[in-house]
């Protein structure tokens, strides 16, 4: 922000003085104009004469219109004459220091009023806000609101504030939000599926008729939604559809980025499995940080990683990466999050040696620290605790 304005402030002083410095300067060739200005009209005059004849010779003007024309400018040359100091002294009159005073108050204050009439002046204050990251969460839907009653049908402004209340945990507001923006949008298929997540949650998590219908359309526009797409498999499982439910889930986990998600999103499908009957191997972790590394930056990343134990250089069979704000947490590791490197899947084997690095490059080959469980059964219930310490 504070960049902008300063950036404003050199525009604003370069037109100041563009159209100021002009009516400041001494007028070191004023004598001589008032001294030309007599030949100067009466050549203009011969000129002007000419070019109504050249228009008149080619019947762009009429004989009379040219006559009548002529005779204007011979009035004019004869006022001019007569008042010589007439043409240079409005001009003159112009060059006072006050005019150019009075210029430069006015080009800044009415750049500034038009700046806060038309400007961007509530957009440049939420990226202020997503940048500094220091505002309360009040502030935060303030400006957004703000934004929403400047722009009322800007998409953005809408999305952003309808997250912002779905956030918060305030579902009344989200819903309104929401279907604003559903009608603003035409029904856009990211909106449609954040709106039927916000009725979804705002029912206690079930899939309403309306839920459904919206999942429903928003998946015939585009088929790989990932909300839509976990709101068909809570609706396929609570139907006792428990294939439908781990080919929705497995679609999603396929196009989800998000590791919060992705953790839902298998431990749905290791349910829906186990409801099939079907043997579903996997490890839960759970990781935290020791109170030396909690002022860690949030640009650090955490990778957690399950190698054969009996073959410590092989690459790792399974692999999650974790954010600094999911810690402490817990993350489930089975064939679903498997590397898919063409080696052994998880569910083949007895013991795992688990391992959970932190980088504050972001280079999780390079870690910072990292801590190790070396030999954990596959067959255990129990969660493998790893906690990151600067002593590993």
């Amino acid at each position: 922000m504070m960049a902008f304005w300063l950036i404003s402030l050199v525009m604003i002083t370069a037109a100041v003085l563009l159209a100021a410095w002009p009516l400041l300067k001494s007028r070191v060739t004023e004598p001589q104009e008032q001294i030309n200005d007599e030949t100067a009209n009466i050549l203009n005059f011969k000129e002007q004469i000419a070019d109504l004849d050249s228009q008149v010779d080619q019947g762009l003007l009429s004989k009379e219109e040219g006559d009548r024309l002529k005779l204007e400018l011979k009035k004019k040359l004869a006022e001019e004459l007569e008042n010589p100091a007439q043409t240079s002294s409005r001009y003159s009159k112009l060059k006072q220091p006050a005019v150019a005073v009075m210029i430069a108050v006015l080009i800044p204050a009415l750049a500034i009023l038009l700046y806060f009439r038309l400007g961007a002046s509530t957009e440049m204050a939420v990226i202020d806000v997503m940048e500094k990251g220091d505002h309360s969460s009040e502030q935060i839907e303030q400006i957004l609101e703000s934004w929403v009653e400047k722009r009322p049908e800007n998409n953005q402004a809408l999305f952003m504030l309808g997250s912002h209340y779905m956030r918060t945990g305030k579902m009344d507001e989200a819903l309104k939000t929401y279907r604003t923006l559903v009608r603003v949008s035409n029904g856009h298929p990211q909106v449609t599926s954040e709106l039927a997540q916000v009725l979804f949650l705002a029912s206690n998590n079930v899939i309403t008729p309306e839920v459904r219908q919206l999942y429903q359309q928003t998946l015939s526009k585009d088929g790989e939604n990932t909300t839509a797409l976990g709101l068909k498999g809570i609706d396929a499982f609570s139907n006792g559809q428990y294939q439908e439910a781990v080919a929705a889930w497995q679609t999603a986990l396929r196009l989800e980025m998000d590791p919060t998600a992705r953790q839902s999103l298998t431990a749905g499908i290791n349910q829906a499995k186990t409801m099939l009957g079907e043997t579903v191997v996997s490890v839960r972790v759970q990781v935290a940080l020791s109170d030396e590394l909690k002022d860690l930056p949030d640009t650090a990343r955490v990778i957690v990683f399950a190698r054969a134990s009996d073959q410590p250089g092989s690459p790792p069979v399974a692999a999650i990466p974790m954010r600094l704000t999911d810690l402490p947490g817990e993350i489930v590791l089975d064939d679903s999050s498997a590397m898919m490197m063409g080696g052994q899947s998880l569910s083949s084997l007895d013991k795992l040696d688990i391992t959970a690095r932190l980088s504050l490059s972001g280079d999780v080959m390079s870690p910072d620290y990292q801590v190790h469980a070396n030999g954990v059964s596959t067959d255990s219930s129990d969660p493998v605790k790893l906690m990151i310490s600067p002593t590993g």
